[in-house]
């Protein structure tokens, strides 16, 4: 008889409502720790998109950006692990009560 041993799974809620996993947390970290650099007074921001119509409704697309630090509001900066990131208002309103995770060398959000 086999057993499926499940590896246990860190999750964490922002107050905005984006849940993320440890694992998450740590992939991105080491994207901060790779481009930070070349990025000075620019704050690491999460953009996402999905669509809710149309032909390419239900399809969804994330990207890292870095923004000008003296244009991002202090309130909508969460700690995600070791680094704070920016999500601005509508990222959080798209991934609100969703999970971020990296499976298999991708980010996957989940409903």
């Amino acid at each position: 008889m086999g057993s499926t041993a499940l590896m246990p799974c860190t999750l964490a809620k922002l107050p905005c409502g984006v849940i993320y996993t440890e694992v998450f947390a740590e992939y991105l970290a080491g994207v901060y720790l790779k481009h930070a650099e070349a990025h000075p007074r620019r704050v690491m921001t999460l953009d996402y998109i999905r669509c809710a119509s149309g032909p390419m409704k239900g399809r969804a697309w994330w990207q890292v950006l870095w923004v000008p630090q003296e244009t991002v509001p202090e309130y909508r900066c969460y700690r995600m692990g070791r680094i704070i990131v920016h999500i601005p208002k509508n990222v959080q309103h798209g991934l609100r009560e969703r999970c971020l995770d990296f499976e298999n060398g991708r980010v996957v959000v989940k409903p």
